[in-house]
């Protein structure tokens, strides 16, 4: 009984969205019994009943509601449908579609900001791990080209031994001429194996490296090559060298003497006569230490 007014008349350009409006009123029907009915919001009804399809999703959408709003006032769709697709400008649902499309890049942002701080924090563990096997590792090898400017002692000490060794002769030298004809000189002969003190002279100076003034004395005795850097008080570098496998090296200065062991492991230190105890300062076979 109620289809006919609500027919759009001929040449009459109305809309279905205030056919719906017409049709809801006759039947004494609020926008909201109706939202409530066809599962959409009030401000979406309005709009419709409004035909401001701007504010309404893409046309099929809006066929939806149509049929759905028909159907609960027991309406044929067909016309309504027919004048939707007079009514509706196809463009506007392109707008609508764009603005529901928008939260899609953010989902993007978020993830290129997750991979950017992921990257860095790697990035960081990667420089931390480096730096601390870099200091933990043996200084590098380039700093033996240093022992030249400190073996320059060494030939000094056997200078005194030699001289020691040659003052020896002198003496057997004396008696010979006072006593030619003697038969004491004899005896002396057998002296001349003094000669044979050479080389226990030799180890000896060896051994004792640096003069003795009374001042404390570092000991080293390599069972395997190890390089060695020993600085005294005022920072002065008193032995920076690469040391071979069963040597020996004493050194003497102002304490405290800061020292540097590489391949600690085989490397016996004695400080004043007491021997000292490597393992509590090694990390990764090198020790470092002061001695005071």
């Amino acid at each position: 009984m109620s289809e006919l007014p609500v027919q759009p008349q001929e040449g009459e350009n109305i809309g279905p969205g205030a056919m719906l409006a017409r049709a809801r009123a006759e039947r004494g029907l609020n926008i909201a019994e109706v939202a409530e009915h066809i599962k959409y919001r009030i401000r979406q009804i309005e709009a419709l009943e409004a035909d401001d399809y701007r504010r309404l999703p893409e046309s099929t959408i809006v066929r939806g509601m149509i049929r759905g709003y028909v159907k609960f006032v027991g309406l044929d769709p067909a016309p309504f449908l027919k004048a939707l697709d007079r009514y509706m400008v196809p463009t506007q649902a392109n707008v609508d579609l764009r603005t529901r499309r928008i939260p899609f890049p953010d989902g993007n942002k978020r993830a290129t900001r997750l991979y950017v701080a992921l990257s860095i924090i790697v990035l960081l563990a990667i420089i931390v791990v480096l730096y601390e096997w870099h200091f933990s590792v043996l200084p590098p090898p380039t700093v033996v080209s240093a022992p030249p400017t400190r073996a320059a002692p060494a030939p000094a000490i056997p200078a005194r031994a030699s001289t020691v060794v040659s003052a020896a002769p002198t003496k057997p030298a004396m008696p010979a001429g006072a006593l030619t004809p003697a038969a004491p000189a004899r005896p002396l002969v057998p002296a001349a194996p003094v000669m044979a003190e050479a080389p226990v002279a030799t180890p000896s100076a060896e051994a004792v490296m640096p003069s003795t003034d009374g001042m404390p004395r570092i000991q080293f005795q390599f069972q395997r090559e190890s390089w060695v850097e020993i600085k005294d008080r005022a920072g002065k570098i008193l032995l920076s060298q690469l040391n071979s496998a069963g040597t020996q090296k004493v050194v003497e200065g102002e304490p405290p003497f800061s020292v540097t062991i590489g391949n600690a492991a085989g490397v016996r230190v004695t400080y004043k006569g007491v021997p000292v105890d490597l393992k509590q300062h090694m990390k990764s076979d090198v020790a470092r230490l002061t001695l005071e």
